[in-house]
Protein backbone atom coordinates (compact mmCIF):
# COMPACT_ATOMS: atom_id res chain seq x y z
CA UNK A 1 0.00 0.00 0.00
CA UNK A 2 1.29 3.38 -1.16
CA UNK A 3 2.56 5.24 2.09
CA UNK A 4 1.91 8.99 1.05
CA UNK A 5 -1.41 7.85 2.30
CA UNK A 6 -2.11 8.90 6.11
CA UNK A 7 -5.19 7.39 7.76
CA UNK A 8 -6.91 10.34 10.24
CA UNK A 9 -8.99 9.00 12.28
CA UNK A 10 -10.70 11.86 14.42
CA UNK A 11 -11.90 11.40 17.70
CA UNK A 12 -13.60 13.95 20.40
CA UNK A 13 -14.28 12.11 23.70
CA UNK A 14 -14.80 7.83 24.45
CA UNK A 15 -16.50 9.11 27.44
CA UNK A 16 -18.78 11.68 26.97
CA UNK A 17 -19.64 10.61 23.26
CA UNK A 18 -22.41 7.82 21.33
CA UNK A 19 -25.09 10.00 23.76
CA UNK A 20 -27.60 8.80 21.19
CA UNK A 21 -27.59 5.24 22.87
CA UNK A 22 -28.05 6.33 26.41
CA UNK A 23 -31.78 4.63 26.12
CA UNK A 24 -29.94 1.24 25.50
CA UNK A 25 -26.09 1.75 27.39
CA UNK A 26 -25.25 2.93 30.37
CA UNK A 27 -22.43 5.78 30.30
CA UNK A 28 -20.00 2.74 31.55
CA UNK A 29 -20.73 0.77 28.60
CA UNK A 30 -20.57 3.48 25.95
CA UNK A 31 -17.52 4.34 27.22
CA UNK A 32 -16.41 0.67 26.79
CA UNK A 33 -18.01 0.38 23.20
CA UNK A 34 -16.15 3.64 21.59
CA UNK A 35 -13.04 2.25 23.44
CA UNK A 36 -13.05 -1.34 21.64
CA UNK A 37 -14.27 0.78 18.62
CA UNK A 38 -11.27 2.84 18.21
CA UNK A 39 -9.16 -0.03 18.96
CA UNK A 40 -10.50 -2.15 16.46
CA UNK A 41 -10.21 0.76 13.94
CA UNK A 42 -6.48 1.13 14.40
CA UNK A 43 -6.03 -2.34 14.33
CA UNK A 44 -7.56 -2.38 10.46
CA UNK A 45 -6.18 1.15 9.54
CA UNK A 46 -2.50 0.01 10.25
CA UNK A 47 -2.85 -3.41 8.70
CA UNK A 48 -3.11 -0.54 5.83
CA UNK A 49 -0.54 2.04 5.88
CA UNK A 50 1.48 0.72 8.68
CA UNK A 51 1.79 2.46 12.55
CA UNK A 52 3.86 5.61 11.40
CA UNK A 53 1.01 6.21 8.58
CA UNK A 54 -2.13 6.56 10.90
CA UNK A 55 -2.39 9.99 12.62
CA UNK A 56 -5.29 10.38 15.59
CA UNK A 57 -6.64 13.62 15.92
CA UNK A 58 -7.93 14.37 19.71
CA UNK A 59 -7.80 16.43 22.74
CA UNK A 60 -9.45 13.08 24.56
CA UNK A 61 -6.81 11.88 27.40
CA UNK A 62 -8.34 8.30 27.10
CA UNK A 63 -7.62 8.16 23.59
CA UNK A 64 -3.99 9.16 23.57
CA UNK A 65 -3.49 6.67 26.30
CA UNK A 66 -4.66 4.06 23.96
CA UNK A 67 -2.84 5.86 20.59
CA UNK A 68 0.42 5.52 23.03
CA UNK A 69 -0.13 1.74 23.43
CA UNK A 70 -0.67 1.33 19.69
CA UNK A 71 2.32 3.40 18.93
CA UNK A 72 0.69 5.22 15.86
CA UNK A 73 1.05 9.16 15.72
CA UNK A 74 -1.19 11.64 18.19
CA UNK A 75 -2.26 15.16 17.15
CA UNK A 76 -3.64 17.04 20.06
CA UNK A 77 -6.40 18.32 19.08
CA UNK A 78 -5.75 22.51 19.51
CA UNK A 79 -8.49 23.69 16.19
CA UNK A 80 -12.18 25.11 17.79
CA UNK A 81 -15.48 24.30 15.89
CA UNK A 82 -15.33 20.81 16.20
CA UNK A 83 -14.76 17.94 13.66
CA UNK A 84 -13.69 19.84 10.30
CA UNK A 85 -11.66 22.16 11.60
CA UNK A 86 -9.49 19.17 13.46
CA UNK A 87 -9.46 17.57 10.34
CA UNK A 88 -8.65 20.32 8.13
CA UNK A 89 -5.90 20.83 10.69
CA UNK A 90 -4.59 17.29 10.66
CA UNK A 91 -4.88 17.47 6.71
CA UNK A 92 -2.07 20.23 6.59
CA UNK A 93 0.09 18.93 9.09
CA UNK A 94 0.65 15.59 7.25
CA UNK A 95 0.78 17.11 3.83
CA UNK A 96 3.74 19.43 5.66
CA UNK A 97 5.48 16.13 6.49
CA UNK A 98 4.88 15.19 2.37
CA UNK A 99 1.71 12.83 2.56
CA UNK A 100 0.18 13.25 -0.78
CA UNK A 101 -3.46 11.83 0.28
CA UNK A 102 -5.60 11.66 3.51
CA UNK A 103 -8.06 8.93 4.29
CA UNK A 104 -10.31 10.34 7.43
CA UNK A 105 -11.97 7.56 9.15
CA UNK A 106 -14.84 7.77 11.66
CA UNK A 107 -13.82 5.29 14.69
CA UNK A 108 -17.20 4.02 15.00
CA UNK A 109 -17.39 1.90 11.77
CA UNK A 110 -17.55 -2.24 13.66
CA UNK A 111 -17.28 -4.21 10.46
CA UNK A 112 -14.54 -2.08 9.14
CA UNK A 113 -12.16 -4.47 7.41
CA UNK A 114 -8.76 -4.08 5.47
CA UNK A 115 -9.69 -4.75 2.11
CA UNK A 116 -12.43 -1.99 2.58
CA UNK A 117 -9.67 0.70 2.92
CA UNK A 118 -7.56 -1.11 -0.02
CA UNK A 119 -10.81 -0.50 -2.00
CA UNK A 120 -11.03 3.28 -0.81
CA UNK A 121 -7.57 4.28 -1.22
CA UNK A 122 -7.23 2.10 -4.68
CA UNK A 123 -10.15 4.07 -5.70
CA UNK A 124 -9.19 7.29 -5.07
CA UNK A 125 -6.19 7.20 -7.46
CA UNK A 126 -3.04 9.24 -6.84
CA UNK A 127 -5.12 12.52 -7.74
CA UNK A 128 -8.89 11.84 -7.41
CA UNK A 129 -11.17 11.18 -4.15
CA UNK A 130 -13.39 8.56 -3.15
CA UNK A 131 -16.03 8.39 -0.54
CA UNK A 132 -17.93 5.70 0.96
CA UNK A 133 -21.29 7.00 2.32
CA UNK A 134 -23.15 5.72 5.28
CA UNK A 135 -26.71 3.64 5.13
CA UNK A 136 -29.07 6.32 4.71
CA UNK A 137 -27.15 7.58 1.54
CA UNK A 138 -26.38 11.06 3.79
CA UNK A 139 -23.44 11.24 6.15
CA UNK A 140 -19.53 10.52 5.00
CA UNK A 141 -17.88 7.13 6.61
CA UNK A 142 -14.85 7.56 5.27
CA UNK A 143 -13.22 10.01 2.91
CA UNK A 144 -9.75 9.84 0.77
CA UNK A 145 -8.78 13.04 -0.98
CA UNK A 146 -5.31 15.14 -1.52
CA UNK A 147 -3.95 16.68 1.44
CA UNK A 148 -3.25 20.47 2.05
CA UNK A 149 -6.11 22.32 2.89
CA UNK A 150 -7.68 22.86 -0.74
CA UNK A 151 -10.17 20.21 0.26
CA UNK A 152 -12.76 21.71 2.58
CA UNK A 153 -14.52 19.10 4.82
CA UNK A 154 -17.77 19.43 5.32
CA UNK A 155 -18.64 16.37 7.69
CA UNK A 156 -22.04 16.91 9.39
CA UNK A 157 -25.72 16.50 8.03
CA UNK A 158 -25.99 15.82 4.22
CA UNK A 159 -22.12 15.72 4.21
CA UNK A 160 -22.54 12.87 1.62
CA UNK A 161 -23.88 15.50 -0.83
CA UNK A 162 -21.89 18.30 0.24
CA UNK A 163 -18.79 16.25 -0.37
CA UNK A 164 -19.45 15.74 -3.54
CA UNK A 165 -20.22 19.10 -4.90
CA UNK A 166 -17.41 20.40 -2.59
CA UNK A 167 -14.93 17.89 -5.03
CA UNK A 168 -16.19 19.51 -7.61
CA UNK A 169 -15.31 22.82 -6.88
CA UNK A 170 -11.65 21.81 -6.71
CA UNK A 171 -12.18 19.85 -9.60
CA UNK A 172 -11.39 16.77 -8.27
CA UNK A 173 -13.20 13.24 -9.56
CA UNK A 174 -14.92 11.53 -6.62
CA UNK A 175 -15.25 7.93 -6.95
CA UNK A 176 -18.66 6.61 -4.52
CA UNK A 177 -17.28 3.46 -2.65
CA UNK A 178 -20.51 1.36 -1.78
CA UNK A 179 -19.90 -1.81 0.62
CA UNK A 180 -21.88 -2.99 3.59
CA UNK A 181 -19.12 -2.73 5.80
CA UNK A 182 -18.07 0.59 5.61
CA UNK A 183 -21.38 1.74 5.51
CA UNK A 184 -22.91 0.54 8.86
CA UNK A 185 -21.79 2.68 11.83
CA UNK A 186 -22.72 3.12 15.62
CA UNK A 187 -24.96 6.21 16.23
CA UNK A 188 -28.41 4.89 16.69
CA UNK A 189 -29.96 2.47 19.36
CA UNK A 190 -31.03 0.21 16.20
CA UNK A 191 -27.70 0.34 15.06
CA UNK A 192 -25.90 -1.37 18.10
CA UNK A 193 -29.01 -3.61 18.10
CA UNK A 194 -28.13 -4.75 14.84
CA UNK A 195 -24.45 -5.20 15.78
CA UNK A 196 -25.56 -7.07 18.78
CA UNK A 197 -27.32 -9.67 16.24
CA UNK A 198 -24.68 -9.56 13.36
CA UNK A 199 -21.98 -10.58 16.27
CA UNK A 200 -24.51 -13.44 17.34
CA UNK A 201 -25.07 -14.52 14.74
CA UNK A 202 -21.71 -15.50 13.67
CA UNK A 203 -20.64 -16.39 16.92
CA UNK A 204 -18.18 -13.30 17.77
CA UNK A 205 -18.41 -10.70 20.96
CA UNK A 206 -15.50 -8.92 20.02
CA UNK A 207 -17.27 -5.72 20.49
CA UNK A 208 -20.25 -5.97 22.29
CA UNK A 209 -19.26 -8.78 24.78
CA UNK A 210 -20.20 -7.90 28.40
CA UNK A 211 -22.24 -5.05 27.78
CA UNK A 212 -25.28 -4.35 29.37
CA UNK A 213 -28.33 -3.37 27.23
CA UNK A 214 -31.25 -1.77 29.23
CA UNK A 215 -33.19 -2.74 26.86
CA UNK A 216 -34.27 -6.65 25.49
CA UNK A 217 -31.99 -6.70 21.91
CA UNK A 218 -33.79 -7.14 18.32
CA UNK A 219 -33.00 -6.20 14.93
CA UNK A 220 -35.65 -3.79 14.19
Amino acid sequence: MNEKVNIVVPVRSLREGKTRLSSVLSKADRYELSRRLLINTLSVATSVVGLSSVVVVSRCKDANDIVRSWDVRYLFETTKGGLNPAVSWASKVVSCRGVKRVLVLPFDLPLLTHEDLCQLIAKAGRNGAAIAPDRRLQGTNALCVPSGGGFRFRFGLGSFSRHKIEAERCSIGLRSVFRRSLSFDVDLPRDFSQLCVYESARGINMLTKGLRPRVPINSA
